[in-house]
């Protein structure tokens, strides 16, 4: 046996174990994420911003505002794809030993993950790892993008606080990722300023000249020849729709493929004059592997056409990704490497390369746990933290005369006054702050965390108590048929049973009350009748939306195209809501709408904690007058079901022929005399805001899986096979 295949093959069966032991590590961690598993093991596939938020919050239930980092689809075609659970940091150490090892670390879509937290590895704790490696040779660190918006403790300094973060870490340099831009356009300029490293992007530009720096050389050691990196930033074009648009006037986005490989032809062009060069190559990436993204704009399009790129043959080109949140290795051709590390800090890319190989990993946070915290840093994160926490302080309101109701065994089975105020927030901005008005609003139960208390002062912490998880907003375009089978999946929880007695448990209408689902959607801007009687698929009975021009409800039209505002957790099919995955425009961060929402409204229209106004649970064979015609038909058409007539409602008989088409408003005398099914209309305030911030993937085998353990086996197979060639190639020397 050669000294190559002895190496090869331990090398090999490493790759094979820490594939299984990943797996069983990131199963361990998300067993509470029930709703997204399932949606991948029935379809194998997930979207990909869903892919990273619940880990961040793996203490919390799977049907709050986050969900899973899971793997990814293998590269495009002609590209040779390594699992996205990649071999652990210490599996690569051991595979590579040559003493002209360069190690490159990386990341990308931390959005304002500063501190540490359940699944997030923190900045004190990265930057005791970029030292460590520093330590042990020459390293070079990297960021994809989206680092500076995200969460509000980031927020709150507008990213200025990240970006000195990332000054003292030491990284080299940086892409600029689309929400780079949610702070506005005078904010990106003034990071170019404060960052010590370049901010990259070789295809943005304004009045025909590129707003940032396209590429940099990056030379660690200038005593070596051979070492030097060129760096090439990219930017995904779908910032234009990405971050508010009033965050980009004047800015274009060109064709990424065209746009590099136009740099590295000036690149090479110039070398050659000088009588250079360039071996390695590093095309720092935003633009990600999202099936929503056009082809011609993803991460792996870029890396085939990099590895047909006939100045790169026989030289080392890296793609490092972000923006579709995923976590994937892939190969293309004989040159190119791709590595994306997911998102939030979830995980540190690695990759390691000498004059023989590249080999790219993930340090995840499981690994970093025992990992010492920097106290450079952990003292600069204390103290971005005590401040932040002083300016939560902030009134916002100086008293609410309402309790909105965000108590999770309320808010995650039927509608509250807490979520109808946040989807009221949602649809009123939405009236201006995207390119089209928007028709109704929803936002998940799961995500609302805390309830806002009763004559008492609400502050800029009480809301972000409420909605703690960094959100923003989104608007999407949907068809008629996806609000159906988005709220037929809202109502599709089992309903509550007494465990003692087996007994249904009632609201306060006598109808069951569905178990907590985080997925239980809250709404503005539509009305849902539905019976919890009834079996899942079948619950509801009719669905209106409000019509701005006519002032009233119209029955929803299923062929119909409507603008649908909600959080960028929803908007990207979390929570299993699938068929809201797609293309969408992205607004400001959830809580600075909702505080500038309340600081306007009038909070006595909440005044109701459970108005059953907007979704309305009433049985589907309740007439209460006996006029033929159902209570929730009456109330659809607005007659008054409770009229005590002994003939049918003459505005209902007409209907039912046909003869005329009824108003949806809310006008009748009933309306206005019940709080039960109230017809109120959607509230509508509007609000101006100075600033903004703004795939599926392949399902991992599971835990003790027959995929895992044939891995494991497989593995221990191959770590015998070359123990023992190697023992022989021994004695023959």
């Amino acid at each position: 046996m050669s000294q190559k295949k002895c190496f090869l093959i331990p090398a090999l069966s490493g790759l094979l174990l820490s594939t299984a032991v990943l797996t069983n590590q990131v199963y361990a961690e998300e067993t509470t994420v029930s709703t997204v598993a399932e949606t991948s093991v029935s379809n194998l596939t997930t979207t990909a911003e869903t892919v990273s938020q619940a880990t961040t919050q793996s203490a919390v239930s799977s049907e709050a505002s986050q969900a899973v980092p899971v793997a990814s689809e293998t590269a495009q075609t002609g590209a040779a794809s390594v699992p996205s659970n990649q071999t652990s940091a210490a599996s690569v150490d051991t595979a590579v030993t040559s003493s002209d090892t360069i190690t490159i670390l990386h990341t990308n879509d931390v959005h304002g993950r500063i501190e540490e937290s359940s699944g997030v590895i923190g900045d004190a704790k990265l930057a005791t790892i970029v030292n460590q490696e520093r330590a042990k040779g020459e390293t070079i660190l990297l960021d994809a993008g989206d680092a500076f918006q995200g969460m509000p403790i980031s927020n709150s300094s507008q990213g200025e606080d990240m970006a000195a973060i990332m000054n003292l870490i030491g990284y080299d340099a940086m892409a600029v990722g689309n929400h780079e831009f949610d702070f506005g356009l005078d904010q990106i300029k003034k990071y170019k300023e404060l960052l010590t490293f370049p901010l990259l992007s070789s295809n943005t530009y304004v009045n025909g000249s590129r707003l940032f720096q396209a590429s940099t050389i990056i030379d660690k050691d200038t005593t070596k020849v051979g070492d030097e990196f060129v760096v090439i930033g990219v930017t995904t074009p779908e910032t234009a729709t990405k971050t508010h648009p009033d965050n980009i006037i004047g800015v274009n986005f060109t064709d990424p493929i065209t746009e590099v490989n136009q740099v590295i032809a000036e690149i090479e062009a110039r070398a050659a004059a000088e009588g250079k060069t360039y071996q390695n190559y590093i095309i720092l990436a935003h633009l990600g592997v999202d099936p929503t993204t056009p082809v011609e704009w993803q991460g792996s399009t870029l890396a085939q056409a990099l590895s047909e790129n006939s100045q790169l043959a026989g030289k080392k080109v890296i793609v490092i990704d972000g923006h579709s949140h995923t976590v994937q290795t892939a190969t293309y051709g004989d040159n190119v490497t791709y590595n994306q590390t997911g998102s939030y800090l979830n995980n540190i890319g690695k990759i390691t390369l000498n004059s023989a190989q590249v080999l790219a990993s993930i340090i995840p946070a499981s690994e970093a746990k025992t990992v010492e915290a920097d106290p450079t840093i952990a003292a600069m994160v204390a103290q971005i933290k005590a401040r932040y926490d002083a300016e939560n302080a902030t009134v916002v309101i100086d008293n609410s005369p309402v309790e909105l109701n965000g108590d999770r065994s309320n808010v995650r089975v039927r509608e509250t006054n807490l979520g109808n105020a946040v989807a009221d927030a949602l649809l009123a901005y939405g009236q201006t702050g995207f390119a089209h008005p928007t028709d109704l609003a929803v936002t998940n139960g799961g995500g609302l965390r805390a309830t806002i208390a009763k004559d008492k002062a609400v502050t800029k912490g009480d809301i972000i108590a409420v909605l703690p998880f960094g959100n923003s907003i989104a608007q999407i375009q949907v068809s008629g048929q996806d609000i159906k089978d988005m709220f037929q999946k809202s109502l599709s929880a089992i309903t509550q049973v007494d465990k003692t007695t087996g007994a249904a448990i009632l609201d306060e209408n006598g109808q069951p009350l569905l178990e907590a689902s985080g997925g239980f959607l809250h709404v503005s801007g539509a009305r849902v009748f539905y019976d919890t009687n009834l079996a899942s698929d079948a619950r509801i009975l009719a669905i209106d939306i409000w019509n701005r021009a006519s002032q009233s409800y119209q029955p929803l039209d299923l062929s119909r195209t409507y603008y649908l505002a909600t959080n960028d957790f929803l908007a990207a099919g979390g929570d299993g809501y699938t068929m809201l995955g797609g293309s969408r425009e992205e607004g400001p961060s959830l809580d600075t709408v909702f505080a500038a929402y309340l600081a306007q409204a009038d909070l006595l229209q909440y005044a109701v904690i459970n108005p059953n106004s907007r979704l309305v649970s009433i049985s589907s064979s309740l007439d209460s007058d006996g006029d033929g015609f159902a209570d929730y038909q009456e109330i659809q058409a607005g007659t008054d079901p409770s009229d005590g007539a002994s003939h049918p409602d003459q505005r209902l008989d007409d209907d039912r022929a046909g003869n005329v088409s009824l108003p949806r408003a809310a006008s009748s005398a009933y309306a206005q005399s019940t709080s039960v099914y109230p017809l109120s209309k959607p509230v509508s305030i509007p609000v101006r805001y100075q600033m903004s911030n703004s795939q599926q993937l392949r399902q991992l085998p599971l835990t003790n899986s027959k995929e895992s353990m044939l891995a494991l086996l497989l593995g221990v197979s191959l770590i015998g096979f070359g123990l023992y060639g190697a023992r022989r190639q021994s004695y023959g020397k």
